[in-house]
């Protein structure tokens, strides 16, 4: 081989060398992508199910004291003990429907309240730097799920 030869050869090898360096971070971030998007959408699935079935069984009929704030406390608790990921940030709130508004006697549906639970997810890392390029993730992610429910035995209001 003469020594034009073997100065091309290695010049062809550094060029795949700055090629598959500027090609790892974008391929390292698109599968951090992939993987946390992953992630949310099964913990959103999960959270579906969990939600309204911890309502149901807590939110209605609390416990402890009979009144809302009480079956708030005891939904949020529950949902967070369901889901298993200390990660999630999980809310519960209590939105008393006015019947006037949906069109019904108030006669019929006065202790009509909905639960609007949601959950916040962030993803992880939640910054990423490979050679310069960053990728920041955004803050929190909050996916929410709402159940209308009768409470008209809950005593403290709305």
């Amino acid at each position: 081989m003469t020594g034009r030869a073997a100065r091309l050869l290695r010049e062809e090898r550094g060029q795949a060398v700055v090629e598959l360096a500027c090609v790892v971070p974008v391929v390292l971030a698109c599968a951090l992508v992939a993987v946390n998007l992953g992630v949310y959408i099964e913990r959103c699935a999960r959270f579906d199910r969990v939600a309204p079935d911890m309502v149901l069984a807590h939110g209605v009929a609390p416990a402890d004291e009979q009144d809302a704030s009480s079956a708030v406390r005891q939904v949020r608790e529950a949902v967070e003990e369901a889901m298993g990921d200390p990660g999630l940030e999980v809310d519960v709130r209590v939105e008393r429907l006015d019947p006037e508004e949906d069109g019904l006697l108030p006669a019929l549906s006065p202790g009509r309240v909905r639960f609007v639970c949601s959950m916040g997810f962030r993803p992880r890392p939640s910054t990423f730097s490979v050679a310069g390029a960053v990728w920041t993730a955004p803050a929190l992610l909050v996916h929410e799920r709402s159940l209308v429910v009768d409470i008209g035995t809950l005593a403290g209001g709305v």
